[in-house]
């Protein structure tokens, strides 16, 4: 189902991306405006029983003939192809619902920022929300293993990973329960990007300021030598203009949402980490709905369609990082010594420190021993990742 879907966003990330660079590292970024991906229609996998499972029945007769109104929060731009994404998605759900259901999209932090968008599912400012837990260290322990140095280096890779621990972990499951998750997935690995000093190597990086997401990224900043700064992606771009940070952890998909090309001059393509998102909705909002509204929902929320994104992910940085190559932008590839380095750094600060905070309210160790089995399991090539990307026009 999968190709068919997601080759009706082929045309709009390309000229997406090639209008965002086309004025060079200096130049603007102005993405297309229209199109999206529009979401598998299959079944997928569903939660292991026992775990965050729906209300049955809900508390409105089916066919009742009202037109339920659900807001999705989303702190991406609406020229974000994540952005369309989620709007085709609702639309899709909508149809599906023969015009029951009324999901609306308001993206660009209008209703919550990315740091804010937990608060406003759990205060019912939204109805739906595209939830990135790093922001929150600490209250989403398990969802976070994705972010340790574990051998994960496609949101593929990753977002199957997550799956398969929130299908069989109570503990995972537990992390979400107030909420009803619809798709789990992961950004792209991010890299560093930096204004005005190259970073080739560790020392490069000692005592420069960078900003991070948060959680497992702000410690290996700070075992490289570097002084991390948390922040949001809507305050990067003034941040690194002003000189307030001097780069970034990021991926090229949000670098292209945010135009953070035209005050980045350097990219290193060192793996830093992925970072773990939810598409989740307030579970107040969704028990409120008829049981056969629940099902329309759940049926486009599983393992299939958080993969969608998953691939609208990696397309959007292997374009951006081609046309950032074109137009002149410096990117490095560290060497394998150099990668090992950075590495063997982050694993033995980042790693010990997350089983030691963890293990006494569950089993770190078994979670990290599992995570990178899994890595394994799912492990492409970035030749393999291509060549699919190609097949699916992305």
């Amino acid at each position: 189902m999968r190709k068919p879907v997601l080759s009706t966003i082929a045309l709009i990330l390309m000229l997406t991306l090639v209008a965002g660079f086309a004025a060079g590292c200096g130049g603007g970024n102005q993405p297309s405006q229209s199109g999206g991906n529009q979401p598998s229609q299959s079944g997928g996998n569903q939660p292991a029983q026992g775990g965050n499972q729906p209300a049955q029945g809900g508390n409105q007769p089916a066919d009742d003939g009202k037109v339920y109104s659900l807001s999705l929060s989303q702190h991406d731009p609406a020229s974000s192809n994540k952005t369309k994404y989620h709007v085709d998605w609702a639309n899709t759900v909508n149809k599906a619902s023969g015009g029951r259901l009324d999901i609306t999209v308001f993206s660009d932090g209008v209703l919550a920022g990315g740091t804010g968008q937990l608060d406003a599912l759990r205060t019912n400012v939204c109805d739906i929300a595209w939830v990135f837990p790093v922001y929150w260290p600490g209250q989403f322990p398990i969802s976070e293993v994705v972010t340790l140095p574990l051998g994960i280096t496609t949101v593929p890779q990753a977002t199957n990973i997550l799956w398969d621990l929130y299908e069989t972990s109570p503990e995972m499951q537990a992390e979400v329960a107030e909420f009803i998750p619809l798709q789990i997935h992961t950004n792209p690995v991010s890299i560093i990007g930096t204004a005005n000093k190259p970073v080739y190597k560790v020392s490069d990086l000692v005592g420069m300021k960078m900003r991070v997401a948060g959680g497992a990224p702000t410690d290996s900043v700070s075992a490289w030598g570097g002084t991390p700064m948390q922040l949001p992606p809507g305050d990067i771009f003034q941040a690194v203009e002003r000189g307030t940070v001097d780069g970034y952890v990021f991926e090229f998909s949000g670098i292209v949402s945010f135009s953070l090309q035209e005050v980045t001059n350097y990219f290193t393509e060192v793996p830093v980490y992925a970072g773990p998102y939810y598409l989740m909705m307030n579970r107040g909002s969704f028990e409120a709905l008829p049981a056969d509204l629940q099902d329309i929902i759940m049926s486009y929320s599983n393992r299939e369609t958080s993969l969608d994104m998953a691939y609208v992910f990696e397309g959007d940085c292997r374009r951006g990082k081609n046309a950032a190559i074109d137009i002149g932008c410096t990117i490095i590839t560290a060497d394998e010594a150099e990668t090992d380095e950075f590495l063997a750094i982050a694993h033995e600060k980042v790693l010990s420190e997350w089983i030691n905070t963890y293990s006494s309210a569950f089993n770190a160790q078994g979670f990290v021993d599992q995570v990178s089995e899994l890595a394994r399991k799912y492990f492409i090539t970035s030749d393999q990742l291509n060549a699919e990307l190609d097949r699916l026009g992305l």
